[in-house]
């Protein structure tokens, strides 16, 4: 495994929420390819992700045995729209804050990183981030959750 890339691998663990429901996680590890900010809501399937300065190209990628995915920041907020005009607030139904999860990424044609086609949920995992993924988004938890699951047929992406 390149050393490099080994320094981005998250390990997985089950969810202290979900220890009496979840068996253990299908893969130890995923490796944390990148970073996407959004507001308001998820990025949509196909949205680029940047990756870090180490994963030059998603062929760099396959030498880790690690499913592949990115760091998602959702600054979480309501549309209000009065008027015809649209802004956004905070604290509206208890969706203020920011959230960070991992979401599963496919490499593209030209060796880039997109969200993964179809919808993620958290699945009951977590991800122990390492020191390389928060040194590239310094304000991210230690520990963040895992969406890999599909919430209308409870299948994992891996």
């Amino acid at each position: 495994m390149n050393g490099e890339l080994n320094s981005y691998c998250a390990r997985l663990r089950v969810s202290p929420r979900y220890v009496e429901v979840v068996s253990a996680p299908p893969a130890s590890s995923v490796l944390v390819v990148g970073y996407r900010a959004c507001f308001a809501t998820a990025p949509k399937p196909g949205t680029p992700v940047a990756a870090f300065p180490a994963i030059t190209s998603a062929s760099t990628t396959t030498t880790v045995a690690a499913p592949p995915m990115a760091l998602v920041s959702i600054e979480r907020a309501a549309q209000i729209i009065r008027d015809r005009e649209i802004h956004w607030e905070e604290g509206n139904f208890g969706v203020s804050g920011v959230h960070w999860c991992l979401i599963p990424v496919d490499p593209t044609v030209d060796s880039r990183f997109v969200i993964a086609e179809g919808w993620w949920a958290a699945g009951g995992y977590q991800a122990v981030l390492t020191r390389s993924v928060i040194a590239n988004a310094p304000t991210a938890p230690t520990v963040v959750a895992v969406h890999n699951t599909h919430p209308s047929t409870s299948r994992n992406r891996w």
